[in-house]
């Protein structure tokens, strides 16, 4: 059985019709057949152009960018509930409390995160990253209710959030694997990569100090064995992004948190040993690029 599917496109130039062509035997007609070829010709004949609601959920995102970045200065500054997120912290000490110097990296990651945002905004890109703004506003609005929920010590809640800014930021970074688009990559992709990595780690953190403030009565081996547990997911976890989806700068930030990890540590040999493989492993991981390059070279 023959079936042909007119399509019809537009955009400034000219109107174009595309007749796609669809050869099925008619005892193997099922209705997953049907969902298939209507999931094809919608992936197939989507929208190449941008439109109003492009444009609109650009501007959005930006705003959003700055609204979250404003809105942690003011956090910063103890502007959220009288506390900074360091009050907090040292409020819950645990092994993997990383050295203060570690935060640091929010810096680079906002300024990522604000020239990702002003990228996206060009006329080439409004139909590129379709798929990710309204992910990327979650993640602005995630960010910005764990801020507040930390300065009210609800720490169960933090949790639960920044797992779910985690899980997003992931589904960002398949997003752009998939679009299989090198252009920009330091725009997207690394940006990602670093902002993705460095929640991996602050998650662990989190968890742990979670734990700590329970007052469970917990020996310092316990406490050793659940740190170099995490410490180790959070290396197992930058192997498997570089690999799954090559992204070489989620292994890097990883490395970053771990060392000041270790730091931190420095009088607990257990933790420093397993951040000092973490950070051994997660760097081989993001240097390997190289080897990529040689291979595509080839």
């Amino acid at each position: 059985m023959v079936v042909i599917l007119p399509f019809r496109t537009k955009n400034r130039l000219q109107k174009l019709t595309i007749s796609a062509i669809f050869i099925r035997n008619r005892e193997q007609c099922n209705p997953a057949g049907s969902t298939f070829i209507e999931r094809f010709c919608d992936n197939l004949f989507m929208e190449s152009t941008p439109n109003a609601q492009d444009r609109m959920r650009s501007i959005l995102l930006l705003v959003a960018t700055v609204g979250t970045i404003v809105f942690n200065g003011l956090a910063a500054t103890g502007y959220v509930n009288g506390v900074t997120p360091e009050v907090i912290s040292d409020r819950y000490p645990t092994v993997l409390t990383p050295a203060g110097y570690a935060f640091s990296i929010w810096s680079l990651i906002y300024l990522g995160l604000i020239s990702f945002s002003i990228y996206q905004l060009l006329p080439r890109n409004l139909v590129r990253f379709r798929s990710v703004r309204s992910l990327y506003v979650i993640t602005c609005v995630l960010n910005c209710s764990w801020i507040y929920f930390w300065h009210h010590d609800q720490l169960a809640f933090c949790l639960g959030l920044i797992f779910a800014l985690l899980v997003t930021l992931i589904a960002i970074l398949f997003q752009l694997h998939r679009s299989d688009d090198k252009g920009g990559a330091l725009f997207t992709t690394a940006v990602f990569g670093i902002y993705a990595g460095w929640v991996t780690a602050a998650t662990l953190v989190n968890f742990a100090i979670l734990l700590k403030s329970q007052n469970l009565e917990i020996s310092s081996t316990v406490w050793n064995a659940i740190g170099v547990a995490a410490i180790m997911l959070a290396a197992g976890l930058g192997v498997l992004i570089r690999f799954k989806l090559r992204n070489f700068l989620y292994p890097l930030a990883i490395a970053w948190a771990a060392a000041a990890i270790a730091v931190n540590q420095s009088g607990n040999t257990a933790i420093v040993v397993a951040g000092s493989i973490c950070v051994i492993v997660c760097l081989l991981m993001a240097i390997s690029f190289v080897m990529d390059q040689k291979g595509s070279t080839e």
